[in-house]
């Protein structure tokens, strides 16, 4: 009965991971990464109360099925909670217009865009116009499973994205959270601290989510994607370093040592928030176009879920085995990794969803740039300015811009 209501629960915590490509969708340019990186902190803000109510329940000595009964009970209330809200949240206005319902999508990209700032919507009414002409080239573009890899670029796009994933998951932060209390116990602490310290570990998350969030549009998603590589690999090593010297029998105890053991976990968990997760989640959901942006991104699902399946399977036997060294594997993947998105890995900051296939070679499918965009004010109608080095070629004046409104109840 567990594996199978179990089975049911991974399927809707699968389904749920659309929620960045969503926030994506409905974020403007300039703000994209933080709203899309918020999800990473309420996840985390999600593990970590789960952690609580863990250790919350555990004290409960008197009844022992009330230990996993009163969290499985719990898990029942947030779902139900997302169902409730669920008909007040707007679709994604890209998606409506692939279903060819623009009014709707005029709707939702007005309400959500339009500044109090700006008296006429022009952001919105500008915004609008490129997706929707985007959305016309890209409904006759092929979306199948076999073009995202028989195209050159379509396939850079996917490569990364599995590339990304798989590394993210390769530096050992499943396995670090679901072995965690082997190593605090090789570290010398006992059952009940175990728990305390795995709820302090889920804790860390919220704050590097929080601070790569509120960063990722200032400095972009490449050098805090790098970051976290980089810093799960450094601190990774120092864990292992320590279980290595100070662990195990015939050890000197050093206390110090083993509290740092500790600290360098903390501060794996804060580096992997901070880059891979925050500006990961971020890059995946908006790197691809939105004729395949869906199966994309399903791609960076379905690799965390096999990377985590094959090293969660073996961690029991590796740390029984060969214990710290398990760690070397993760470490030199990571290592690797880092290298390589390095040379690849390209920066997406601040671009419209419908301007990123410019950075990855595809101009031609990019039907119009933002800023080539003017709202005419004296005939309300929009003009598309091309512009050269700077320079503006000529200027073109399209059709009416979709006509301002303030709130949803205007419709």
């Amino acid at each position: 009965m567990f594996i199978a209501f179990r089975f049911i629960a991974g399927a809707g915590s699968g389904l749920i991971q659309v929620c960045p490509v969503y926030s994506a969708e409905l974020a403007p340019p300039h703000w994209r990464g933080f709203f899309v990186g918020m999800n990473g902190m309420l996840i985390a803000t999600g593990y970590a109360f789960a952690a609580y109510m863990g250790l919350a329940f555990n004290s409960i000595k008197d009844n022992p099925e009330a230990q996993w009964r009163g969290p499985l009970g719990m898990a029942v209330l947030f779902p139900a909670f997302m169902l409730v809200i669920l008909p007040f949240i707007p679709e994604s206005p890209r998606w409506l217009l692939m279903k060819d319902n623009p009014d709707k999508a005029w709707v939702v990209v007005n309400d959500l865009h339009h500044a109090h700032t700006d008296a006429g919507h022009e952001f919105a009414r500008r915004e609008f116009y490129q997706i929707r002409k985007q959305i016309e080239m890209d409904r006759t573009l092929d979306n199948s499973w076999g073009h995202m890899f028989k195209k050159p670029s379509y396939r850079k796009r996917s490569l990364l994205a599995i590339g990304y994933a798989f590394l993210g998951e390769s530096t050992a932060v499943l396995v670090i959270t679901n072995y965690a209390s082997i190593l605090y116990k090789q570290l010398g602490y006992n059952s009940h601290q175990q728990i305390c310290l795995q709820a302090g570990y889920h804790t860390v998350p919220i704050l590097g989510n929080l601070v790569g969030a509120l960063l990722i549009d200032r400095i972009g998603r490449r050098p805090l994607m790098l970051a976290g590589l980089g810093g799960c690999a450094v601190m990774l090593s120092i864990e292992a370093a320590i279980v290595a010297t100070f662990t195990g029998e015939g050890k000197v105890h050093n206390t110090a040592g083993l509290n740092m053991g500790v600290a360098a976990l903390y501060m794996f968990i804060f580096m992997y928030a901070i880059g891979v997760d925050v500006a990961g989640i971020v890059f995946f959901g908006e790197m691809f176009p939105n004729h395949i942006r869906g199966k994309g991104f399903s791609l960076t699902v379905a690799t965390k879920a096999l990377t985590d399946l094959v090293y969660l399977e073996a961690a029991s036997t590796a740390f029984a085995n060969i214990g710290w060294r398990f760690f070397l594997l993760f470490i030199s993947i990571t290592t690797v990794g880092f290298v390589v998105m390095w040379i690849y890995l390209p920066e997406t900051k601040g671009l419209p969803l419908e301007e990123v296939a410019a950075i990855f070679g595809d101009q031609d499918e990019v039907m119009l740039y933002l800023k080539d965009i003017k709202v005419d004010h004296g005939s309300d109608k929009l003009e598309i300015h091309h512009f050269e080095d700077g320079n503006e070629i000529h200027r073109v004046a399209t059709e009416a811009a979709p006509k301002p409104m303030t709130t949803l109840k205007d419709v």
